[in-house]
């Protein structure tokens, strides 16, 4: 982590919807957030807590750990709360910004993403053409059916092979609807390895490669491609969908949405991460402010 900002694990784990899916959860009282994550060859309960400017972990395990496993933990969740991701240039050009300032003083802009890039498109697919609601569902129906359990009877979130189903699995079971075809290829290509993290998540890669390789992806449209790319650190691309139109319109009081000229020209200035900027304003008032 850089050191110009202070890190706040609220902020990044609220970032975005996915601590409200399974298999996250939040505990609002003590500010503690729980999930099972894989640690070698078992399913460890974890629990994190921010204690100044310090993480508090505590692993939960039916058996002794090796180091081994307890560091793949470690680096999980580093790479889900990006603490290598260095935001000093965005903090930088937030700073003394009328809507964006904040960011630079609480350390904003860390998104909550999935220990793979499996799991984030597989909720992606979700998400697509349906109520938050209907996400949710579909997905702890998809964890409570395929996922392996943990000391504490959480089950994690299915790996690709766990989730090789056919379609009617994800039709009947998870009542994914017309996705179900989609989800079913999508485990399928990662189960069979034609598909891997690293195709997605290469650091080598440009955005306009990235974005054909998710649009390929069988249900992946501009909306899911768009935001794929955020959880993926690219965001020179703004990924705007309707909900960032029909917010930005009751941020500035209109009826109709602004133009998509309208959001080049006002993140502009943030370059490479115009995305980012977006997004921090957007999603402001989650954070208070």
């Amino acid at each position: 982590m850089t050191a110009t900002a202070p890190f706040d694990l609220q902020l990044a784990l609220h970032g975005h919807g996915w601590i409200y899916l399974a298999p996250h959860r939040f505990e609002e009282v003590t500010a503690t957030w729980h999930l099972p994550l894989r640690a070698g060859a078992q399913v460890v309960d974890v629990q994190v807590r921010q204690r100044g400017t310090r993480l508090s972990i505590r692993l939960d395990a039916a058996r002794k750990l090796s180091l081994a496993a307890i560091a793949k933990v470690r680096a999980q969740l580093a790479h889900m709360l990006r603490l290598h991701d260095d935001l000093s240039a965005f903090w930088r050009a937030c700073e003394g910004h009328p809507t964006l300032a904040w960011t630079a003083r609480r350390g904003a802009g860390r998104l909550l993403r999935s220990p793979t890039v499996f799991e984030d498109l597989m909720k992606l697919l979700f998400t697509t053409n349906c109520t938050w609601a209907a996400t949710t569902a579909m997905t702890q129906k998809l964890v409570a059916a395929l996922g392996s359990v943990s000391p504490s009877g959480a089950r994690a979130f299915p790996t690709a092979a766990q989730c090789d189903r056919g379609p009617s699995f994800y039709r009947e079971v998870v009542r994914a609807g017309y996705r179900a075809e989609a989800a079913a290829e999508l485990a399928a290509a990662f189960a069979q390895k034609a598909l891997d993290d690293q195709h997605f998540a290469d650091p080598a890669l440009d955005t306009a490669t990235l974005r054909h390789r998710l649009l390929a992806l069988r249900g992946f449209g501009p909306y899911a491609a768009g935001q794929a790319l955020r959880l993926l650190g690219h965001y020179d691309d703004l990924a705007l969908d309707s909900w960032c139109r029909a917010t930005m319109a009751q941020k500035l009081g209109r009826t109709a949405p602004p133009s998509d000229r309208f959001f080049a020209h006002r993140y502009e200035p943030f370059g490479p991460l115009a995305g980012l900027a977006m997004w921090c304003e957007l999603t402001a008032e989650w954070h208070g402010e």
